[in-house]
């Protein structure tokens, strides 16, 4: 919640590992060491430290313009959350009670069968999904340095700049 509700961007960054570590932790319960290693490796140790960055590059870190919620929202966001933790809860602890038999729980696929489904250019392979996110993650690198240095000039339009006030 603190990730969402703060008003400090730096703040809620490091929230938001503390929030993806929990996630890995539950990666770990469910006996799924790879993706709980994946959870670490790729979303804290690289989506938020570049989101880190870009925070620390942007000039206003505080943003302190944003409006308050009303205490109705906020009594309604804090029901639902409560209401959704107990549900997670209550489905992790008795599976059973949802409808899962203990039986039936899913085996964790070893990183041998993960890294051939991911890599196979066969059918039932996922090689062109996982080119395409390599693309998305560019130009969202890309994106973000657009966004942290908007007004800059090269040396090239400063001196045709300077040329042209010369010339007034």
């Amino acid at each position: 919640m603190f990730v969402v509700t703060t008003r400090h961007l730096f703040r809620g960054a490091l929230a938001l590992i503390g929030v993806l570590s929990g996630v890995a932790g539950m990666y770990l319960l469910m006996n799924a060491q790879f993706l709980s290693a994946v959870q670490i490796t790729i979303y804290i140790g690289g989506i938020v430290v570049l989101l880190v960055y870009v925070v620390m590059l942007v000039s206003d870190v505080t943003q302190k313009g944003f409006a308050n919620a009303s205490p109705w929202r906020k009594t309604i966001g804090g029901i639902l959350s409560i209401m959704l933790f107990v549900l997670i809860m209550v489905a992790t602890m008795q599976p059973q009670i949802i409808g899962i038999a203990k039986d039936s729980m899913p085996r964790s696929a070893s990183i041998t069968e993960i890294g051939r489904a991911l890599l196979s250019p066969e059918k039932g392979g996922y090689i062109l999904a996982f080119e395409l996110i390599s693309i998305l993650l560019i130009a969202a690198v890309i994106g973000a340095v657009t966004i942290a240095f908007p007004g800059r000039k090269t040396d090239k339009e400063k001196q045709i700049q300077e040329l042209e006030e010369t010339r007034k």
